[in-house]
């Protein structure tokens, strides 16, 4: 009996310590996932994804514990279905791109953690977050900008760089799930009526509509196009940047290594990174309802004189002057 007791009692330990590190390994070899809602085009390709990417590597992410999952889809109606599926396996995040994206998300799912990290004007106002300070939803992240006067601004530069800019294609995104682009909207008409300029607007639900804009653009009716930033765009804005180039029309709103005249933004790969910190901190189990939303503290203005020489537009030194980079 004592014999049969002692091995009883060894085999309790043994398996007890089998069980431990059995549980300490699970814990160190957990497999996160985060899923990634961004609007139609190569996700992948853009700065804010590879900065979202490259940081979650500098923390210490690999493939061996962290699977990244980032859609490709041609339209926003994609996104649903990919939403409904983060939400069926228990996605441990969403990371979301966009006014747009993060809705999608947001309808999807109340408990999994949602940090949007561009594109964002106004989360209060878009009701993902109850102030900036305390989210208390389960939506964070980075908003691209804390005032839509920063349109107005970007169409006052526009006026600056193009002196002669008096006839203006105005695209924007006229699908109505965030209610920033509104905002900018009602700023970029106001000022585009202080300078004097007209204003052709162009509402854009989908890609098509933007097809349709560049089918008659012509410098015959226009001197520029002016784009209020969305996802929407970032797909199209390749052609869009051809068409720009080869009728020689300035163009504010596509990436500013395309064709774009400029840019007046905060740094997208820097959000991206940061974003990587916020997916960190909830992966370690904080909570999105108790982690601020940031707002972007600085803006760099970049003008690019190689675009500006293939069109034939001459900057005004006094902008040149203020630029934080030049690109020739």
């Amino acid at each position: 009996m004592k014999k049969a007791a002692v091995a009883f009692i060894v085999v309790v330990v043994v398996l007890g310590a089998f069980l431990f590190a059995f549980s300490v390994s699970a814990q160190q070899g957990k497999v996160y996932r985060v899923g990634v809602l961004a609007p139609p085009g190569k996700a992948e390709e853009r700065v804010y994804i590879k900065g979202l990417r490259d940081g979650l590597r500098k923390i210490g992410y690999a493939e061996n514990n962290l699977q990244l999952n980032i859609p490709t889809v041609k339209t926003y109606d994609e996104l649903r279905p990919i939403a409904k599926g983060y939400v069926e396996k228990r996605t441990d995040a969403i990371v979301t791109q966009g006014g747009t994206a993060t809705s999608i998300a947001k309808e999807a799912t109340q408990d999994i953690p949602i940090i949007f990290i561009s594109g964002i004007s106004d989360p209060v106002q878009a009701r993902f977050v109850k102030s900036l300070a305390r989210p208390e939803t389960n939506i964070t992240g980075l908003s691209s900008f804390t005032d839509p006067e920063i349109s107005g601004k970007r169409l006052e530069l526009f006026k600056e760089a193009v002196p002669n800019l008096e006839r203006v294609i105005l695209l924007y995104n006229a699908r109505g799930e965030n209610p920033g682009h509104a905002k900018s909207l009602g700023v970029v008409r106001e000022t585009a009526r202080k300078l004097g300029l007209t204003l052709n607007e162009k509402p854009a639900k989908s890609v098509d509509d933007v097809d349709e804009m560049l089918r008659t653009v012509s410098r015959k009716t226009t001197d520029g196009i002016f784009i209020i930033g969305s996802g929407l765009f970032a797909e199209p804005c390749e052609k869009i940047s051809t068409i720009a180039i080869q009728r020689k029309l300035p163009l504010k709103g596509c990436a500013i290594r395309g064709a774009a005249l400029f840019s007046y933004e905060p740094d997208g790969y820097r959000m991206g990174q940061r974003g990587a910190w916020y997916v960190d901190r909830i992966l370690k189990g904080a909570n999105p309802k108790d982690l601020p939303v940031e707002t972007p503290t600085k803006f760099e203005l970049v003008i690019n004189l190689k675009t500006a020489k293939q069109i034939g537009v001459t900057i005004p030194p006094n902008v040149l002057a203020r630029a934080d980079r030049v690109i020739k």
